[in-house]
């Protein structure tokens, strides 16, 4: 069920560039990345990089954002990593923790929106 997010008026440009990218060229893969991506990918300018490869507004707003953006179950799922992140690291004298989920859903905000737009998808994992 692909969406026609091209003449979506309710869509940004940069979403329309983000997503446009994504459908010729794929996700990055969790370990590795394909050739075609790593290849597309390194064609572009850094900011351009930037813009398919970080969502700031998601790493300084997580569950904030996801919400905004409608994503109201994986923001769900992401209160409950940060309260179980800043608990584990309360114990274990490691503060960064909480960190390191803003740094996971600011790459990965930009993937699970096309999901939402695009494909349809909208499930409970991250």
């Amino acid at each position: 069920m692909d969406k026609d997010y091209i003449n979506d008026g309710s869509l940004s440009e940069k979403w329309k560039y983000r997503f446009s990218f994504y459908d010729q060229h794929g996700f990055p893969g969790f370990w590795k990345v394909s050739p075609e991506y790593k290849q597309a990918f390194k064609a572009l300018k850094l900011r351009q990089r930037l813009t398919i490869q970080i969502n700031f507004i998601a790493f300084f707003f997580s569950w904030i954002y996801l919400f905004v953006l409608g994503l109201w179950k994986k923001a769900i799922i992401v209160i409950l990593l940060g309260i179980v992140a800043i608990f584990i690291g309360a114990l274990i004298g490691v503060n960064i923790l909480g960190l390191v989920v803003a740094a996971y859903v600011g790459v990965n905000t930009n993937k699970w929106f096309y999901e939402k737009e695009v494909k349809g998808i909208n499930t409970w994992s991250l």
